[in-house]
């Protein structure tokens, strides 16, 4: 909601001292006491504006944050939504897949991909700053005809390399809210079939509520990627928004739900739609299993996959 309030300064002051009035009239014949009423807003204002955290700012690559006051472990996984957390200063965090199956079954041409690790590394820099590089590990692509079940597309090769930077707005330790921003660009490094041989690169932007025990993610991201015909280059956009919350009766596990959508500028390159789940399993503080399962939600979309991974902090 926006408001715009037009008027000269003598009719502000007015209106500040008739409001001023009001509030005391309120609070005067409110039967809780002004005492009462200030220890309730209090830390009702603190918690989204000041969270009662340390002060961690002094903390860096050469000074890491003691371990008893790190954050919350809050990997990038499972699901496809980012983590508004960064690693902690001097700390550094481990976040592969074990395994990657997708199956995809599109105008005609039915294709099986199978990956093994994608180690991403993640190392914190600052309070609110960390820098990661994914390398996508050795995956094998195969694709056939549908119809008469002949091959089309072979590919064996480790992926492409990622290097991304995230960095914390607010919301990294506590608070009802969190956001940060999420540069990235690609760098080809991979055979034919399973790499597009170009460089990409674009901007994520995850937003994270905190309700009780729930996290809601909404993130956006406005890549520019090759496109499907020719060296072109085309502005392509993604949505989800997800949902966690511990599992009840489990503990230390916690179930993901979340709907993503990616469409871009390219004619050639249709919109994807999937229905993503996923649990994960924290052994300890610095150690989380995880398993995940993304359902297509169009034809175009990779009728499922299915994977497991693991993070680790340090």
């Amino acid at each position: 909601m926006h408001v715009v309030i037009r008027g000269n300064r003598a009719s502000s002051r007015r209106a500040a001292r008739l409001a001023g009035l009001a509030i005391g009239a309120m609070a005067s014949s409110s039967p809780v006491h002004a005492d009462d009423a200030t220890s309730w807003f209090a830390p009702w204002f603190s918690s989204w504006f000041a969270p009662a955290v340390p002060d961690k700012s002094g903390y860096s690559l050469l000074n890491p944050t003691p371990d008893d006051e790190m954050r919350k472990f809050a990997p990038d996984r499972p699901t496809k939504g980012f983590s508004v957390r960064t690693v902690d200063a001097g700390h550094f965090e481990l976040e592969t897949d074990t395994v990657n199956y997708t199956y995809s079954n599109y105008q005609g041409v039915i294709t099986r991909s199978v990956q093994a690790l994608d180690p991403t590394l993640k190392l914190g820099l600052t309070n609110w700053m960390d820098i990661e590089a994914q390398f996508n590990g050795l995956q094998s692509s195969q694709s056939f005809d549908s119809a008469s079940g002949s091959s089309i597309l072979n590919g064996v090769g480790f992926g492409d390399v990622f290097l991304r930077s995230k960095m914390n707005l607010f919301g990294n330790d506590a608070g009802p809210a969190g956001f940060a921003l999420i540069p990235y660009v690609k760098l080809p490094s991979s055979v034919p079939v399973i790499s597009n041989g170009a460089v990409e690169g674009g901007l994520i932007a995850p937003f994270a509520l905190r309700p009780q025990d729930y996290i809601i993610t909404l993130m956006t991201e406005v890549d520019v990627l090759k496109t499907a015909n020719g060296d072109g280059r085309y502005a392509n956009f993604i949505n989800l928004v997800g949902v966690s919350h511990p599992i009840p009766g489990l503990d230390g596990a916690n179930a993901m739900v979340e709907l993503f959508s990616s469409a871009g500028t390219d004619p050639a390159t249709p919109p994807i739609y999937t229905f993503d789940l996923g649990m994960n399993f924290r052994l300890d503080q610095h150690t989380i299993l995880d398993v995940g399962l993304n359902l297509g939600l169009n034809k175009a979309a990779p009728k499922a996959q299915v994977y497991s991974g693991i993070s680790l902090r340090f």
